[in-house]
């Protein structure tokens, strides 16, 4: 009897354990069946976790990836740049260091940029110079330069080109240039440069010892110098007066136009090779003050000593 107990209370318990776990386990599938999961599509090549459809709370996810869901499009809008300003330059290709006075400067510069048509470009030049960089509202009116160059200055002129201008500078000194063009309204400029002219070496005349005092009919001597570049002169001679011209006289003024007359009159026909040192004399028959100079006529050119004077007694 005892025995049939026991047995029938182990085979209760065992029933008692098997329903609870049952139970248990349909409980567990019914909230696994409710409890779907949804993928998910990444870009840049990077996976994420797998998120619960109807979780609430975010999954934690790699730093650098980025979710987007299922169908959404990603669109990308390019960006354009702004198109950029039209702009020319000028270079000087070419041009003097250094000229004799009333040599001719020839220029060279080039005009670049996308094509156009220019009515007036040249090399605009002054012993005053400008320096920096010249923007596109400095007219040449605007700048130091007095000269330029004439050979482009009303026309019309299809660049990119390139262009070469002469002019005659007759005066020494140091001369600073730019090449110049207006294009567009705008006033363009190249760089600024330099270059010297030299002075022609000149012929010069010069009284040497003059004497400050004569008797009236005594012989005077005079002696003076032509110096300078080798030359022929035809005509070297003492010219004087009582009235002073006492300025300086240039090469075009001749012996009319003074109220000079001709004192020595020893070297009228020559050839006389110069540089040379001439001596002559004179015989003055008035008394009073005499202003005297001397004078050569070479190359075409009238060339005048300083004026000196003498009294006569």
């Amino acid at each position: 009897m005892h025995g049939k107990n026991k047995l029938l209370f182990f085979s209760t318990y065992f029933l008692i354990i098997g329903a609870t776990m049952g139970i248990v386990s349909i409980i567990v599938w019914e909230n696994l069946n409710r409890t779907g999961v949804q993928s998910s599509q990444t870009v840049l090549g990077e996976t994420s976790k797998s998120v619960p459809s109807q979780s609430t709370k975010p999954i934690q996810m790699h730093f650098d990836t980025i979710v987007s869901p299922i169908n959404d499009t990603v669109v990308l809008t390019p960006t354009h740049a702004a198109p950029s300003p039209v702009t020319y330059d000028i270079a000087l290709v070419s041009a003097p260091s250094q000229l004799m006075e009333g040599d001719t400067a020839t220029f060279t510069w080039y005009i670049q940029g996308i094509s156009n048509t220019i009515r007036t470009t040249a090399v605009y030049f002054g012993m005053t110079n400008a320096p920096g960089v010249l923007s596109t509202t400095i007219r040449p009116i605007d700048t130091p330069y007095t000269d330029s160059t004439k050979d482009f200055s009303a026309g019309a002129y299809h660049i990119p080109l390139q262009f070469i201008g002469n002019v005659t500078v007759r005066s020494p000194g140091t001369y600073y240039y730019r090449a110049y063009a207006l294009i567009d309204d705008k006033h363009y400029w190249s760089e600024e440069r330099s270059f010297v002219v030299t002075q022609v070496p000149r012929h010069e005349v010069k009284i040497i010892n003059p004497s400050t005092t004569t008797h009236v009919g005594e012989n005077i001597s005079f002696t003076w110098d032509v110096y300078g570049p080798s030359s022929t002169t035809w005509y070297s001679v003492i010219v004087g007066g009582k009235q002073s011209k006492p300025e300086e006289l240039d090469a075009t003024v001749n012996l009319s136009m003074t109220p000079y007359a001709v004192i020595v009159n020893e070297f009228t026909v020559g050839p006389y090779a110069v540089p040379l040192r001439f001596i002559g004399n004179a015989k003055i028959v008035d008394p009073g003050i005499y202003y005297f100079r001397a004078l050569s006529f070479i190359n075409g050119k009238n060339i005048w000593s300083r004026e000196y004077s003498f009294s006569a007694e």
